[in-house]
């Protein structure tokens, strides 16, 4: 391996403007940025060739690509089911880092169904051996935790794709349980907070571990959702997708959506496939929320960069893929999407795209477009910098991040992970594309 990478003749997207400067790596970090350090004996010269160098993506919530599934293992088309023997799921699992990799994804963390409990800590304990005793794969620095998304959700109206028999009141025993299968490795928990104490309690207890706490396929009234917040709730999952509750009536303090609205501490994921939440609400919740607090993700089913795909069986739940490939539906229930196909290079596409025109909103009448430059550093932020401080690895509050020592990214920085994307951005009739050449994932490039 290269005792240096230099990459040279770039644009460099930094955190508030972009700069033609070299960037130096070295041992897996950005050990310079605009001027050059002593020689050493192996040194690589990459040039960009003019072309965009950007942060890594980070995707907060995903379930899967490739035909590769957290809650189920690896798909097989011949047999139309999963496969989970242990074999299987940890190469799966590295094909799938190395999957999200191609598509400018440096850390991803990989989202759990609703599903016994037995089966849960059998897939998490496979991704702590992974983690820790697997083959020295250059992707296990994709793997940036563990979501769990369904297990303690409750009412059946709001369960989206999950099936309602797998749904468990919030516990911190059933938390610890699954934490300690998982090695430590969870790092987002949705607890929803029409369950009332259980979940407060929850919610207290993660938010002391410095865990994420997060609500969605909520239909929580106002005042629960409030004392959720109060209690240490800091995201909404996947925001205005389906399962997410609202009420316009003065009554019990309306809903989720208005709650989220209303805190000025709670960042919110959005979905931005174009199909999950329109671009219109998109826009109008930046406006409302601000460019800081929205966090582009996928919600990515196994389907995702999978072909061949067209009907799938998952825990008791049908799904087919859509006609143009774009999009996931439950089978047995009209217009009920179920989860994604997108991938990270899309949803920065698409973001850029929104960002540059103009667009008529349902709260707000109408968006005016950014110039290229800034809408490209504000996109930037939805896919890189804004994910990183919510799992607290943008900027160090010790010595230490939450994993580890040089874990820290998000943007392109001294001392940060050399976590780099290398890309054209093409200008098309329908807006923006980005066109990745190539992706560093702490130094290791493809």
């Amino acid at each position: 391996m290269e005792d240096k990478i230099i990459i040279t003749n770039g644009t460099v997207l930094f955190a508030d403007e972009l700069k033609m400067v070299d960037i130096e790596i070295e041992n897996g970090l950005i050990s310079s940025v605009g001027k050059s350090t002593a020689g050493g004996k192996n040194i690589r010269v990459i040039d960009a060739g003019g072309k965009y160098v950007l942060p890594g993506f980070i995707d907060v919530h995903t379930n899967g690509i490739a035909g590769f599934d957290l809650t189920n293992g690896v798909y097989n088309l011949d047999a139309g089911d999963f496969l989970s023997d242990e074999e299987t799921y940890l190469r799966g699992l590295d094909n799938a880092l190395k999957e999200y990799a191609k598509t400018g994804v440096t850390r991803a963390v990989l989202t759990s169904l609703a599903s016994p409990i037995e089966q849960l800590k059998k897939v998490f304990n496979y991704v702590d051996k992974y983690k820790h005793d697997y083959i020295q794969s250059p992707w296990k620095e994709v793997l940036g935790g563990l979501f769990v998304e369904g297990t303690f959700m409750k009412l059946i109206d709001y369960r989206g794709a999950h099936n309602p028999e797998y749904f468990n009141e919030p516990s911190i025993e059933l938390f610890n349980e699954l934490q300690k299968n998982a090695g430590g490795l969870i790092k987002v928990v949705n607890v929803v907070p029409e369950w009332g104490d259980s979940a407060f309690e929850l919610i207290k207890y993660l938010s002391q571990k410095e865990i994420v706490c997060a609500a969605g396929h909520t239909g929580a009234i106002g005042f629960q959702y409030d004392k959720a917040i109060k209690s240490g709730l800091s995201l909404a999952v996947h925001f205005l997708n389906g399962p997410t509750g609202s009420s316009s009536k003065s009554l019990d303090g309306g809903g989720a959506v208005e709650n989220v609205l209303r805190a000025s501490g709670m960042s919110v994921e959005i979905i931005v496939d174009g199909y999950h939440v329109d671009k219109s609400y998109v826009m109008d919740t930046i406006k409302r929320k601000g460019f800081d607090k929205v966090i582009a993700i996928t919600d990515s089913m196994f389907a995702a960069a999978f072909k061949d795909l067209k009907e799938f069986h998952v825990l008791g739940v049908d799904g087919i893929v859509s006609s143009n490939r774009e999009y996931l539906l439950i089978a047995d229930r009209e217009y009920a999407l179920f989860g994604s196909m997108l991938t990270m290079d899309s949803a920065f596409s698409n973001v850029l795209t929104w960002l540059t025109m103009p667009i008529e909103g349902v709260w707000h009448e109408m968006h005016s477009p950014l110039e290229f430059e800034d809408a490209l550093i504000k996109t930037s932020h939805l896919c890189s910098k804004n994910p990183a401080k919510i799992l607290g690895i943008y900027e160090p509050k010790t010595s230490k991040g939450k994993f580890g020592q040089g874990s820290f990214t998000g943007s392109i920085d001294e001392g940060k992970s050399a976590d780099i994307i290398i890309a054209d951005i093409d200008r098309t009739d329908n807006g923006y594309k980005l066109n990745i050449d190539k992706v560093f994932v702490k130094g290791y490039h493809l």
